[in-house]
């Protein structure tokens, strides 16, 4: 991944990550307030981490072996999911207040950015398949 393309990945996280946390947390503190919960900036920058952290890796793993595999992808998934369950329970350990909210706002940008990675993902593959096309048919023509 070209520094370049990096940058816009992390520019576009930073984008999704503020704009999906003041949305929600607005909404939570306007329209729902007994389930607004003062830790609720804390899940935007855990989320926004972990993406940072995710970009970093997977950059890395390109770099050294030539391409991300499926396997690796999943790795990190799941250990961003991990890592997500270990925040919950420090939550319910240290804080322990509006449990149910904080859990149920956690899941919910979980998902979100299961959906935008999922998504980039699919983007990044289609990509490669077709450069590895046009470059069989370079082959093939020469």
């Amino acid at each position: 991944m070209s520094g370049r393309l990096r940058m816009k990945l992390m520019a576009l996280i930073t984008f999704v990550n503020v704009i999906v946390g003041v949305t929600l947390g607005g909404l939570l503190y306007t329209i729902w307030p007994e389930h607004y919960f003062c830790w609720y900036p804390s899940i935007p920058l855990f989320y926004w981490f972990t993406a940072m952290a995710m970009t970093y890796f997977l950059d890395s793993v390109k770099r050294k072996q030539g391409d991300v595999t499926v396997t690796t992808f999943m790795v990190v998934r799941f250990c961003k999911f991990a890592l997500a369950v270990v925040f919950l329970w420090l939550y319910a350990v240290m804080v322990g207040e509006r449990l149910k909210a904080f859990g149920f706002t956690l899941m919910l940008f979980y998902f979100i950015y299961l959906a935008m990675e999922t998504y980039s993902i699919y983007l990044f593959e289609k990509k490669r398949m077709k450069r590895e096309k046009n470059e069989q048919n370079e082959q093939i023509q020469k």
